[in-house]
């Protein structure tokens, strides 16, 4: 059955019902079922700090170990977590949230309103969302169950920034200060698992919150997560039965499809794939450089070859069509592949990158760059991801096509986000997610996003500006700024964005309760069962 339920996550996103969240009553947690699910993933290599770690890799792990405010529920609209219920004032300048009464962590200590307060300090001076909740300026507990977050200018997104996984997390501030290396090993937690055991290069053991406020969850005792950098070998360790959840490639999701013994569960999610610059030096300080490259790469090929007809591709648009604020952008339309190739030589040329005498172009006039230098850029993409390398290879083979040389470069995963964040490459492959376009122009796009260090690298307060009013407005008025923010990235193309990957989740057949969170986190564990096949 389809996961996708994106009409119902626009209708959450885009209703007046968003401003408003309610929850079910909590009750006293139960004793959860007995049972071990085994996940293969990534290792968290951004650490387990939620105020730094915007990785996914990192992200993910956390979304089973810290709870937020708000939540997602099955169908993806947003709904109760710690706070039970939640709402603005007339002119959404200010958020009231009620907590539910009873919420514990995990040590059995009550979650208070000032615990709280102290987290969303945290995560307003945090790197991962200071950008997002730049406009807060005050979070007060008003009584022990109830926290007003005040803003200096309107914002219906408030809500949907507390539900981030991970960065927006609950915390206990008597554990977190009570020691300085807390993070590396997380006690005292909020959310359906505590850290029992994290073991790098190997697992880390996650055992049912036995205090969690929702009664009945989590539905398995132990979550086993089994690190792994050989995403190729994924698929096998669930057939074989050493594994029981893994996000496969895109070949092993075809083939296990094809098979019909493994399920494998897709969602239509807003997780773009980009090409990420350097814009402040030469050759990416070009627009036309970048403008280029967009014209030269074969996005449908990449969908071929790398994802195997899996997720779509666009030709200047970043947004979805199930986004309500999507607006289609062909700009890039490469099905006249011949004349595309064209303008991208055209646009090489004006910006000083000449056919040289073997094939491969070079300066000539270009600002910075000695005549003759040829355009010669190393292209990292993280080495675990094997669908990064094959998109990698086949941009290498295009751009070929136009006098450029590429050099792929398998980047080791364990500092490959760091080093996009400090600035380490000229070019990179990336790819993330988003819930929708509140979401993506608030942490992508925004000054201080969690993943506009790296993603954008954007620091421009009339972007800010815009997006800020985006937020602060109607349906209509969002529509048409997002609309404008959609052509200017199309045109400016601060990362290039080819298209989207889909995840492809592949279960034993045993398993039970998976449903697609917009984040795609993994979170749905804290609802899934596991039986013998």
């Amino acid at each position: 059955m389809s996961r996708t339920r994106t009409a119902r996550l626009l209708a959450a996103s885009s209703a007046l019902a968003l401003l408003v969240g309610t929850a079910a009553t909590p009750a006293l947690a139960q004793e959860p079922a007995a049972g071990t699910i085994r996940v293969i993933t990534v290792e968290p290599t951004q650490g387990l700090d939620p105020a730094i770690a915007a990785a996914d890799a990192s992200r993910t792990l956390m979304t089973l170990i810290y709870d937020n405010l708000v939540d997602f529920d099955e169908s993806g609209a947003l709904t109760g977590g710690i706070a039970e219920s939640w709402e603005p004032n007339e002119d959404l300048t200010s958020w009231t949230f009620h907590l539910r009464s009873g919420a514990t962590f995990s040590d059995g200590s009550p979650i208070s309103a000032a615990d709280v307060v102290w987290s969303i300090e945290r995560m307003r001076t945090s790197e991962s969302l200071k950008g997002a909740l730049a406009n807060v300026t005050s979070v007060e507990a008003t009584d022990d169950a109830t926290v007003v977050v005040s803003l200096s200018a309107a914002s219906r997104a408030l809500p949907l920034t507390l539900s981030r996984g991970g960065n927006a997390a609950i915390l206990s501030q008597a554990a977190v200060e009570a020691s300085a290396d807390y993070f590396a090993m997380p006690t005292v937690t909020s959310g359906p698992y505590t850290l029992e055991s994290l073991a790098p290069k190997d697992r880390a053991i996650l055992q049912a919150n036995t205090a969690y406020w929702r009664e009945g969850y989590p539905k398995t005792a132990t979550i086993e997560y089994i690190f792994s950098e050989d995403q190729n070998s994924w698929a096998a360790a669930i057939e074989s039965g050493a594994a029981d959840v893994a996000n496969v490639g895109y070949n092993d999701a075809q083939r296990l499809r094809e098979a019909g013994t493994i399920p494998v569960e897709q969602s239509d999610r807003l997780t773009p794939l980009f090409w990420g610059f350097d814009t402040t030096t030469p050759p990416f300080d070009s627009k036309l450089v970048r403008q280029a490259i967009a014209y030269a790469v074969d996005r449908q090929g990449r969908i071929d070859a790398c994802w195997f007809g899996t997720g779509a591709v666009t030709y200047g648009n970043i947004l979805r069509p199930w986004d309500p604020n999507f607006v289609e952008i062909s700009t890039y339309d490469d099905s006249d592949r011949a004349a595309s190739l064209a303008k991208a030589g055209e646009l090489l040329d004006q910006a000083g990158w000449v056919v040289g005498a073997d094939g491969t172009r070079e300066a000539s006039g270009v600002a910075g760059v000695e005549d003759g230098t040829r355009f010669s850029v190393s292209v990292p993409y993280e080495g675990n991801w094997p669908a990064a390398e094959c998109n990698t290879l086949l941009l290498q083979q295009t751009l070929k096509e136009v006098g450029l040389d590429i050099q792929p470069n398998k980047y080791d995963p364990a500092p490959f986000w760091g080093d996009v964040a400090a600035g380490q490459f000229q070019m990179y492959h990336g790819g993330a997610g988003a819930t929708d376009s509140d979401d993506l122009y608030l942490n992508w796009f925004r000054s201080g996003g969690a993943l506009t260090p790296l993603t954008t690298h954007l620091t421009d307060p009339e972007i800010d500006a815009k997006i800020d009013a985006a937020i602060a407005g109607d349906a209509e008025t969002a529509k048409a700024i997002y609309a404008e923010l959609e052509a200017w990235q199309a045109d400016e193309l601060p990362m290039l964005v080819t298209g989207y990957q889909w995840p492809q989740v592949a279960m034993a057949p045993g398993l039970e309760g998976y449903y697609s969170i917009p984040d795609t986190s993994l979170k749905w564990l804290a609802n899934a069962t596991i039986t013998a096949p």
